[in-house]
């Protein structure tokens, strides 16, 4: 186990202790025998059919940017990549990996890892702007207005960078004469900006947070608590960007924390039993979900081949993750 995973799993361990020091065992215990069993399974059928949704989305992005693996191929890679984001502790990063494996028998390494950042940072804007619209027309009760316009200044930035950057770096003195200045050519080939790719990325990534969204309402109506799908809209997306955030396993312990902050603050709508059986839930689907990553990568040759990348390649990846 490297550092930077032995930082994460003990930060996760700190927010853990943290969040079980005002839980009520015996309460906790009482909210978990209440948890209707069939929800807690359509939880999970659903976190892994938002991941189908998520990695088509992905692929699309791949396409664009001229990398040629079969959808199939690209959904192992995927589904690799998230089973050491879930499993492996400092092997190799899981986005790392399926941005190495994605590219696999093309001279693309580079433009598979960035195919796998503008993933990231679309669906970032699109979960930000699901917030962002809500709390416009429906209100932020439950949101200080602090994070709401940390959230606009995120997005308007992610945003002119995609749309802008490809404009002004080509400008700068160092892009045609030094070897990071082709790099950084080939990484913004990979972000899509013709109208019709990024209507179709943007269409999966809505229908992909509004469906984890949704788990949120089953996991709450699995429990007896009534909670609106508008809270949800407006809280779920800064619970999922703070838990995206590369400081704990799994997002362990930041999440339930963060559901605690938002939802089990007064006016509570959970308790905070509830919010650590949220948080449980939700780990177990992650967690299942990408056990079928595990499964591929024992049926196939493609664990071998990462582990034969040169070292060098290994610490660019480790970095990069």
């Amino acid at each position: 186990m490297n550092t930077k995973s032995l930082i994460k799993l003990v930060l996760s361990i700190l927010m853990v202790v943290i969040v079980f020091r005002s839980v009520d065992f015996e309460n906790l215990r009482n909210t978990f025998l209440t948890i209707s069993p069939g929800a807690v399974i359509l939880v999970v059928v659903g976190y892994t059919t938002g991941q189908l949704i998520s990695s088509v989305k992905w692929w699309t992005i791949a396409r664009s940017g001229g990398i040629t693996t079969p959808y199939p191929a690209a959904l192992k890679a995927y589904f690799i990549g998230m089973f050491l984001n879930c499993f492996s502790f400092g092997m190799l990063g899981g986005d790392a990996a399926r941005g190495i494996l994605v590219a696999q028998g093309q001279p693309k390494k580079t433009e598979g890892l960035a195919s796998v950042v503008a993933d990231r940072i679309h669906g970032l804007i699109v979960l930000s702007c699901i917030a962002l619209a809500t709390s416009a027309v429906m209100g932020r009760d439950r949101v200080a207005p602090d994070l709401i316009q940390l959230l606009l200044l995120l997005v308007v930035g992610c945003a002119a960078g995609w749309l802008i950057g490809p404009w002004i770096l080509p400008r700068l003195p160092f892009m045609k004469t030094t070897k990071i200045g082709l790099k950084l050519q080939q990484v913004m080939a990979i972000f899509p900006r013709d109208p019709q790719t990024l209507l179709v990325i943007t269409s999966l990534s809505i229908v992909f947070h509004l469906l984890q969204i949704s788990l949120h309402w089953v996991m709450a109506y699995g429990m007896g608590i009534t909670i609106s799908f508008t809270t949800l809209l407006l809280v779920i997306p800064f619970v999922n960007i703070v838990c995206s955030l590369p400081i704990s396993w799994n997002g362990l312990g930041v999440r339930e924390k963060a559901y605690t902050y938002f939802l089990a603050t007064a006016p509570a709508i959970v308790s905070y039993e509830q919010a650590v059986a949220f948080g449980a839930i939700w780990l177990l689907a992650v967690t299942v979900s990408s056990a079928i990553g595990g499964i591929v990568a024992m049926m196939s040759e493609d664990m071998r081949s990462l582990r034969a990348q040169p070292s060098r390649s290994q610490t660019a990846i480790e970095t990069n993750s």
